[in-house]
C-alpha cells in the first residue's frame, strides 16, 4: 500500500474513528490491579492520539506533496537524474579566468532596458560593513540593512560559508566565485546549512576535487515572515534590490570574491527556486547562472499578487524568459531540477525550457517529492553544474 494511496487514507480514517469507539467500549472492561487498569486506559488514550496523528499526517502530506513514497519518507529514494535535457546552446562564454569576451565589450544592461538607473551598483564607499559573528555549521552570520532597499537589519539576514581554500596561502590572491542561496517559504538562511547541509556537501566535494570552491551566501528572503518572492513590491519592501544590489555589493566589499558576473550564481529550493530563476533573468548584469530545485515559475506571495498582474508578470521567470530575456552581451544559463513524483514543479521545468530552450536545462529525476531530503540528495549535481557554468577558483600565481 503506497504512502499516498487512497486505500491507506481510508484505512487511516477508519482507525481514527474506530479508536475512540474501542476506547469507550473497553474503558470499564479493563481487568487486574489498579495500576494495570490505569496503564491499559492510558494505552487506549494513546491509541486514539496515534490514529489521529496518522490521519492528519497523511492529509498534510497528500496536500503538500511532501513525500511521494515510503522510501522517500525514509530517505532511501535518492539517486541521480534519469534524464538531463540540456539547453540547446553550448557553454562557450566562459574562459574560467574572468569572464567572456562578449561580457567585456560593453557595460551590461539591467532589466528595464538601456539607461535604466534601477540596477546601477551603489558607490563602493557607501557600502556598509556589518559585523559577522560565528554561526552554526561553519558559517558567519550578520544582521544587514540594505542602504538602497531599506530591507533587513533584524538579525540573521545573511549567512556566509567560506571554503577551506579561502584561508589557504596558495589562494591568498584569489577571488572566489559566489553562489547565493535562497530558502523556501517559510524558511531561513540557517536551513541551508543545517537541514540541507549545503556547506558540508560542498566541503566533501572539494575534498574529492569534484567542484570548484564557492563562497556560499544564504540570504533571508522571508523578512518579517512575509513571502515576498524575492520581488520589489511597489510602495513596499524592495527584496529584489536587497538581494541583487545591497547584499551582493556588501559581500564584494567584505570578502575576497569575484567582482564579475561570471563569478556569481544563484540557487534555491521551492519558493527559493523561483528566486534563483527569476533574479537570474532580471539581473543578468550581476549573475551568470542559476539552479532551481523544485522551483515555481510564477510568484504567489500575498503582497506580489495584491500588487497586480503586471507585478506578477514582471517577477515571473516564465514571463521574463518569454518577454524580457537577456541579450547576447549577458548570456545566462538556468538548471531546473525536478522529480517525476513532484507533480507541481515537474511541468514548470519543461515550460521554462520550452520558453527558452537555449537557456534552460532540465534535470529530471524519477523519485522524490517536495522535501529537504530530496533536495539535499541533488546538491552534488547542482554544485557540479554550477562549477561548469561559473568561473573557477584557482591559486593565484
Amino acid at each position: 500500500m503506497s504512502l499516498t494511496s487512497t486505500p491507506l487514507l481510508i484505512l487511516a480514517v477508519c482507525l481514527a474513528i474506530g479508536a475512540p469507539i474501542t476506547t469507550y467500549v473497553l474503558w470499564n472492561r479493563a481487568r487486574g490491579p489498579r495500576p494495570v487498569r490505569v496503564v491499559s486506559r492510558f494505552g487506549l488514550i494513546g491509541l486514539c492520539q496515534v490514529t489521529v496523528l496518522l490521519l492528519v499526517g497523511l492529509l498534510v502530506n497528500n496536500h503538500y506533496s511532501l513525500y511521494a513514497s515510503w522510501n522517500d519518507l525514509l530517505g532511501t529514494d535518492g539517486g541521480g537524474p534519469v534524464a538531463v535535457h540540456q539547453a540547446t546552446r553550448p557553454v562557450t562564454d566562459l574562459n574560467q579566468s574572468g569572464g567572456s569576451p562578449t561580457d567585456q565589450q560593453q557595460p551590461p544592461l539591467g532589466f528595464g532596458g538601456p539607461g535604466s538607473s534601477a540596477h546601477l551598483p551603489p558607490a563602493a564607499p557607501n557600502v556598509p560593513k556589518p559585523t559577522f559573528v560565528p554561526g552554526g555549521h561553519g558559517t558567519q552570520v550578520a544582521a544587514f540593512r540594505g542602504p538602497l532597499s531599506g530591507v533587513g537589519g533584524n538579525g540573521g539576514d545573511v549567512a556566509v560559508w567560506l571554503p577551506p581554500q579561502y584561508n589557504d596561502p596558495a589562494y591568498a590572491n584569489t577571488r572566489f566565485p559566489v553562489v547565493m542561496l535562497f530558502p523556501g517559504y517559510p524558511g531561513s538562511p540557517a536551513g541551508w546549512f543545517s537541514v540541507l547541509g549545503g556547506g558540508q556537501v560542498l566541503g566533501q566535494m572539494l575534498t574529492q576535487q569534484k567542484a570548484t570552491p564557492f563562497v556560499l551566501v544564504a540570504v533571508n528572503v522571508n523578512q518579517n515572515g512575509q513571502n515576498l518572492n524575492c520581488s520589489n513590491i511597489p510602495g513596499g519592501p524592495q527584496m529584489a534590490t536587497y538581494i541583487a544590489e545591497d547584499v551582493r555589493t556588501m559581500i564584494e566589499a567584505n570578502f575576497r570574491v569575484s567582482d564579475h558576473r561570471t563569478g556569481w550564481g544563484l540557487m534555491g529550493f521551492s519558493d527559493g527556486g523561483l528566486c534563483a530563476g527569476k533574479l537570474l533573468v532580471q539581473y543578468p548584469q550581476y549573475f551568470r547562472s542559476g539552479a532551481q530545485m523544485a522551483g515555481d515559475s510564477t510568484p504567489d506571495g500575498h503582497q506580489v499578487v495584491h500588487a497586480g498582474p503586471d507585478v506578477v508578470d514582471q517577477n515571473s521567470t516564465l514571463w521574463l524568459l518569454t518577454h524580457h530575456r537577456p541579450g547576447p552581451d549577458t548570456p545566462i544559463s538556468l538548471l531546473a531540477a525536478v522529480s517525476d513524483q513532484d507533480t507541481d514543479s515537474l511541468p514548470v521545468a519543461f515550460q521554462l525550457q520550452a520558453a527558452a530552450p537555449d537557456i534552460v536545462s532540465v534535470s529530471e529525476h524519477k523519485h522524490g517529492a517536495h522535501n529537504p531530503e530530496v533536495w539535499r540528495s541533488w546538491l552534488p549535481e547542482m554544485y557540479t553544474w554550477l562549477s561548469q557554468h561559473l568561473d573557477s577558483a584557482q591559486p593565484a600565481r
